[in-house]
């Protein structure tokens, strides 16, 4: 069970906090300072809960870990981090401004997020948070920052000329699905499930559970096997008997994490094993997807939304230079 136990250290080293074993051992999160700018800290607590979401992906697309890992695990990290930062310079610079966010103007960010990034299901975001050790008040105020900052982009660049009809409906053509509620998608595909513990052979550990695993998609994608009788053979999933086979289910009846990653993948690929560190290991291949409706351009808040995107997009170039002069008169330290 090495390659197990190597991703859980480094789950635990990123997030700071795992259930089973932290809970015992270490009851409460230190939430070290992992940079200030011009002496405005931003929290351990804060990169952790934007990164925790990657790191679950990571781990269940790249249970041996190896150099595509750590190469993806390091350029989100590094994102994260220089998006909080960047945020501190736009704060720093304005002090406020005397700006208000209204609750209303939160909570709806905070459920577009949750729809978004938790398929619709608060308690994931809940959990998200107990994990990194980041309060849910804590959160809010760090929405609050973030609307804050946007506001006070758009009262110094994204004035000006206004989009054209014909930039809006471009805009809106290429991003439409954006804006569609994703907890009504629904998805069928292949499975064949792999258990952590065989339990016609109590000899066979988790790693011998994994080679079979692997040796499987070889086996699918050179042709020695169909996925449907290896379904058969080797899965322990309801739908084994049907060749894996499962019918639509909903994008928010999924684990937030395979949701993610199966919705993302092309149709007819062969994906896996992906793993669970609770229960084994999953073989997937995408039969159909039924995505959600985008709403029309003129549905509540959309044809704004749009506007927008178009105005951030024309004025990219000079928020960047300034962003890079404030960065150049900061003093930045960072310490992760």
């Amino acid at each position: 069970m090495k390659f197990l136990s190597h991703f859980i250290v480094l789950l635990l080293a990123v997030c700071a906090h795992c259930p089973a074993e932290a809970d015992s051992a270490n009851p409460r999160i230190v939430n070290r300072v992992a940079a200030t700018v011009n002496g405005r800290p931003i929290t351990s607590s804060e990169v952790r809960a934007r990164l925790a979401p990657y790191v679950r992906e990571l781990t269940m697309l790249y249970p041996r870990q190896g150099p595509r890992f750590n190469a993806e695990l390091v350029r989100a990290k590094k994102a994260v981090l220089e998006e909080l930062i960047e945020r501190e310079l736009v704060l720093c610079e304005f002090e406020n401004g005397g700006l208000m966010i209204p609750d209303s103007a939160i909570n709806e960010e905070i459920n577009r997020r949750i729809l978004n990034q938790f398929n619709g299901n608060r308690d994931a975001l809940l959990e998200n948070l107990r994990r990194s050790g980041m309060s849910y008040g804590e959160f809010r105020d760090s929405v609050r920052r973030e609307l804050t900052v946007s506001a006070m982009r758009s009262s110094r660049y994204d004035r000006g000329i206004p989009p054209t009809p014909d930039e809006i409906q471009a805009e809106y053509r290429a991003t439409r699905s954006d804006y569609r509620d994703m907890t009504q998608d629904s998805i069928s595909y292949d499975k064949i499930f792999i258990p952590m513990q065989n339990p016609d052979d109590p000899n066979a550990t988790p790693e011998m559970q994994y080679a079979l695993s692997e040796q499987l998609v070889r086996d699918i994608e050179s042709g020695a096997i169909t996925f449907e009788e290896a379904a058969r053979r080797h899965s322990r999933d309801i739908h084994a008997e049907d060749g894996g086979r499962w019918p639509f289910v909903k994008r928010c009846d999924l684990a937030v994490e395979f949701a993610n990653i199966v919705f993302s993948l092309p149709k007819g690929r062969v994906t896996g094993p992906l793993v669970d560190p609770r229960l084994g290991f999953t073989i997937v291949r995408v039969v159909e997807k039924r995505l959600a409706p985008a709403p029309s351009l003129n549905a509540r808040g959309v044809r704004a939304r749009v506007d927008e995107a178009v105005r951030r997009r024309n004025n990219e170039r000079r928020y960047r230079e300034w962003v890079e002069r404030l960065r150049g008169r900061a003093i930045i330290r960072t310490y992760i």
